[in-house]
């Protein structure tokens, strides 16, 4: 078999994009603050009895922040997330898992709605190009095994932590693509009944977004004294995860702040 044929087998995997995001943030690491910490680092969650392998594990340079990366290489398509709504409200709210320690115990070890930039448009609905509409979306799928990659990797890390005197670690889902997002937004007054179709969508280009939803069957933790209609509980199994263009991560980087109000409570 002839180089290029043996090149063309080498690209049609999606090791090289996880390579070359690897070498990237290397290369960059001076300029935004995060390493690579691991790369195909194995996980086990013993709560769903999920594992696998995480492509990138990033962390920050106070070793306070840690992100679960996904890469996923996709060619000339685009991930079109749906708001449905005549303006683009930017989120600053995501859910994390925080393990705090201090004072010999566990403060917080959970999942956590923490305020953060950048700001960005969030959905809970995505629209992939040429999926088979019988299976499970790619995104919802890629999405659960991150998040619970991410509470993998947080439980593993735990008796580390507790090493520590005082100790604050945040996990973020992110998956890393070479995809073109795109947002489409609509007025859901405009929706036709009759065939259900969109008319007069406006779609936009964005670098980033965040993608929610209920990628867990049940929460962690069940929140004590619901007292909205169980709004409460069906909030807990939504998860946050950011949707990063491979071409914008290094500015995703560098904008990636936590708002240190959001961690009064846990602090």
């Amino acid at each position: 078999m002839d180089h290029k044929k043996l090149a063309d087998i080498v690209n049609q995997s999606g090791f090289p994009l996880q390579i070359g995001v690897s070498n990237h943030v290397h290369e960059t690491t001076a300029k935004h603050g995060w390493k690579v910490l691991y790369t195909e680092h194995s996980w086990k969650n013993n709560n769903d009895g999920t594992e696998g392998f995480i492509d990138i594990v990033l962390e920050n340079h106070h070793s306070t922040s840690v992100m679960v990366l996904e890469c996923k290489r996709v060619l000339e398509s685009s991930w079109i997330f749906l708001n449905p709504s005549s303006t683009v409200p930017m989120r600053r709210h995501a859910k994390s898992w925080v393990t705090r320690y201090a004072t010999g115990c566990f403060k917080c070890f959970d999942w956590v709605d923490l305020t953060l930039d950048p700001s960005c448009p969030e959905s809970q609905y995505c629209v992939i190009p040429g999926q088979d509409s019988k299976s499970k979306p790619m995104i919802e799928r890629v999405g659960a095994d991150l998040v619970s990659a991410t509470e993998g990797l947080a439980w593993e890390e735990k008796d580390y932590v507790a090493q520590r005197q005082d100790a604050l670690r945040m996990y973020f889902s992110v998956i890393v693509t070479t995809a073109e997002l795109k947002l489409c937004s609509f007025d859901p007054k405009s929706i036709a009944l009759s065939d259900g179709k969109v008319s007069t969508p406006v779609f936009e280009d964005v670098p980033f977004v965040r993608f929610r939803k209920q990628l867990s069957t049940q929460p962690s933790s069940v929140p004590a004294n619901i007292v909205d209609d169980l709004h409460s509980l069906v909030r807990a199994k939504e998860h946050t995860i950011f949707i990063v263009r491979s071409e914008a991560l290094f500015d995703f980087l560098v904008s990636f702040k936590v708002d240190s109000s959001a961690l009064r409570s846990i602090v």
